[in-house]
């Protein structure tokens, strides 16, 4: 099997046009807009089959929560 081929980093214009859409603020309009856009049939299908993996994973009620403080651990030793 082959290396992949590596792509080349982004220029530093195209860097700071993705940091000024990531750090833009948005009026109440627009994340109103946002906020309420319908669920499209795709995002509605990609969540279900992200819980049914969840459970799955962590089939009792016990195991959720033991995740979740896991993951909430790890989160806040990140920040």
């Amino acid at each position: 099997m082959s290396d992949p081929e590596l792509l080349p980093p982004p220029s530093r214009s195209t860097i700071e046009r993705i940091r000024q859409l990531a750090e833009r603020r948005l009026t109440a309009e627009e994340f109103d807009a946002y906020v309420n856009a319908p669920m499209s049939d795709a995002e509605r299908q990609e969540i279900l089959a992200s819980i049914a993996w969840f459970k799955r994973r962590y089939p009792t009620p016990a195991l959720r929560l033991a995740a979740a403080r896991r993951a909430f651990r790890q989160w806040t030793k990140s920040k």
